[in-house]
């Protein structure tokens, strides 16, 4: 019977298995990191197939993979094929023949091979898919109060937080190494959700260890303790680096961190409170308005002693002379001075690019400092333009205005060759002599020597000026 059996169960299964299949991927969000493939129709009571066995796919059979997930083929245990582009594609070269796909002798081996086993079949064929998109929400929290080195109190204080963090399988080669490193192995490995991971201890204690890392260096670059919340981008990239280390070879990596209240432990509330009040008493200031109320105090309690007035005044004013003494040793209070403005040097010039400057150059632009020049209408400048006529000081000088007029022996000034007033005509201008070889000029221009003195030359109406 158990031959019998066996034959029988190796021919209605091998013709349930030679069937061609439909896989595709079921329902996977973002927080299932890996599905097993389904039939597309199991259990339609349209399919011809009721017999087939559970992980074989016949050769020839179409897979459909969606948007990002990776798909792989299983064969005896093996990777056969790796997909992430998106499509229907068809099985090949799978150790499970298929009649309809023309293998009709290997359908006949096949037959035999499972009558040897008991009518079961000996080979395993498997679709799994993997989840390429983010996967968020995966929860983490300090059980006990973390150490944080406060640079700003110059102390340490103890943290409480709370959050999720965000992971991601990047491509086809890390979907391998998740596979291969992560996930279960054997037929009956299911489902798997991306918080179930994680409840592998070692993958919390990791990622909490970089994580308390990155927020040394936090501590070491000068942020004080409710700061962090305002560098979650600079805490989940040093953070992201840390956890690289381990996780690379996992084929998963780190992609954002979200971070609720950091609270104080009420130890740390304590220290700090004590801490701001000590830098608060240390202030000169604070310590003589403290004094000052005190003292003020004092005044109106000795005004309504029960001993008399000039009792409690006689005891103030002995209080007064101790409180003297200390406010003597205080430290004098800043004397509050109005800043003086920096006065130029008296040989300082301003830029055309408004900087004031004491060298030759200007410290902001380089430029030169500009040489003071003089206005043909008289005026000193230091720019291109004259202050007062508006000339430039590229443009050529204008000439000098040469007086015409003349004044007679009468005593009447005239412009014209003759004077209107006598008849008399202008006198010739008198005649001025200067060297026309060496430019030696006479001390009376008007009565030269006959030879020059410096180069022997005879004054002649050739030196006339």
């Amino acid at each position: 019977m158990g031959l019998i059996k066996a034959a029988i169960g190796s021919l209605s299964g091998t013709l349930g298995d030679t069937w061609k299949e439909a896989i595709h991927c079921p329902v996977m969000g973002n927080d299932t990191v890996a599905v097993n493939g389904v039939k597309m129709h199991d259990g339609s009571a349209r399919s011809s197939n009721t017999k087939g066995t559970d992980n074989m796919i016949s050769n020839g059979s179409a897979i459909m993979v969606e948007e990002n997930t990776c798909m792989l083929t299983l064969d005896n245990g093996k990777i056969t094929n790796v997909v992430t582009e998106p499509g229907r594609y068809i099985l090949d070269n799978s150790s499970a023949p298929s009649i309809f796909a023309g293998q009709i002798k290997d359908s006949a081996k096949e037959l035999i091979s499972r009558f040897t086993f008991g009518g079961t079949p000996s080979t395993q064929q498997k679709v799994i898919y993997i989840n390429l998109q983010r996967l968020p929400g995966i929860p983490f929290g300090t059980g006990t109060p973390v150490p944080y080195p406060d640079p700003r109190y110059n102390t340490t204080v103890d943290l409480r937080f709370y959050g999720t963090f965000e992971i991601q399988i990047p491509d086809a080669e890390n979907a391998v190494k998740f596979y291969s490193e992560v996930l279960s192995k054997g037929i009956a490995s299911g489902n798997v959700s991306v918080k179930s991971v994680f409840q592998n201890d070692q993958y919390k204690n990791e990622f909490m260890q970089a994580m308390m890392e990155a927020l040394n260096m936090l501590s070491a670059e000068g942020y004080s303790y409710n700061q962090i919340t305002s560098q979650l981008s600079n805490l989940t990239n040093k953070t992201k680096t840390q956890t690289a280390i381990n996780w690379a070879d996992r084929g998963f990596s780190l992609t954002y961190i979200g971070l609720g209240p950091i609270t104080l432990s009420d130890e740390s509330k304590e220290l700090l409170k004590d801490r701001l009040h000590a830098d608060t008493m240390l202030g000169a200031d604070t310590q003589r308005a403290m004094m000052t109320t005190s003292i003020a105090k004092g005044l109106e309690a000795a005004g309504s002693n029960e001993g008399g007035a000039m009792m409690g005044f006689m005891g103030m004013n002995m209080g007064m002379n101790a409180g003297a003494n200390i406010l003597g040793g205080m430290p004098a209070a800043p004397q509050q001075t109005t800043p003086v403005p920096p006065n130029p040097a008296a040989n300082g010039w301003k830029c055309a690019c408004g900087a004031t400057n004491t060298g030759a150059f200007c410290a902001s632009c380089g430029t030169k400092k500009p040489e003071p020049w003089t206005c043909s209408c008289g005026a000193q400048n230091m720019t291109k333009f004259c202050a007062n006529c508006g000339a430039s000081k590229e443009a050529p000088a204008a000439p000098a205005t040469v007086s015409t007029s003349w004044t007679c022996e009468c005593g009447a000034t005239n412009e014209g060759k003759f004077c209107p007033n006598c008849g008399k005509s202008k006198p010739a201008a008198p005649k001025k002599y200067k060297c026309d070889k060496c430019g030696w000029t006479p001390a009376d221009a008007e009565n030269p020597p006959k030879f020059c003195p410096e180069c022997g030359d005879p004054f002649n109406e050739d030196d006339l000026v």
